[in-house]
């Protein structure tokens, strides 16, 4: 079993929550620099961890089990925090809201009131995420995803809502969900 550093396990988690990203694109979601995120990446190719094809990566079955090890090992007591485990409860309201929303979104072609709904239950997550970056400090990327989202929305360009190809709210918020999930050890079906 591979055992990663936090470095090792920030740039391979970002890639496994990406599926198949570029460097440029790990590091843009992790805040790390790209030359940092290309070295890594090219380590974790050498050591049968990641593929590489026409410059994107993608996680091997032993790259997923050694990110996988990491959130078991790194996040064992928040497993069983009532804090994290309350705050999930609560994400799981917001979230069906957000899914139900962006169908709306989709459905109504980008209607203003619907996108307005859709923004303010981004920001609320954004707002609640404060309350367990003290336990999980690499959080404060996905405010940050979030909120350069929001902004770029705010100025005109829909596709920062939900198209599957940029840093899009929806695209960040299914990564989130991923690892949220990864950290508290529950599946994505329950």
């Amino acid at each position: 079993m591979t055992v990663l550093s936090e470095q090792e396990f920030l740039v391979l988690n970002g890639a496994h929550l990406k599926k198949m990203a570029t460097a440029k694109e790990v590091a843009s979601a992790i805040g790390l620099d790209v030359e940092q995120v290309e070295v890594a990446l090219g380590e974790a190719v050498a050591s049968g961890l990641v593929m590489a094809a026409e410059g994107r990566h993608l996680l091997l079955p032993e790259g997923t089990n050694a990110v996988q090890e990491y959130y078991r090992s790194a996040y064992e007591a928040l497993r069983s925090n009532d804090l994290v485990l309350g705050w999930y409860d609560r994400f799981e309201i917001i979230n069906e809201q957000f899914i139900k929303q962006v169908s709306e979104w989709q459905s109504a072609d980008g209607d203003a009131r619907v996108q307005s709904r859709l923004i303010k239950t981004v920001e609320r997550l954004t707002k609640n995420l404060q309350e367990l970056t003290p336990l999980i400090s690499r959080y404060e990327t996905y405010t940050d995803r979030f909120n350069a989202s929001v902004a770029r929305i705010d100025q005109g360009d829909k596709d920062f809502v939900c198209k599957p190809t940029i840093d899009s709210v929806h695209n960040i918020w299914f990564e989130f969900h991923e690892d949220i999930l990864s950290v508290i050890g529950r599946p994505r079906d329950t």
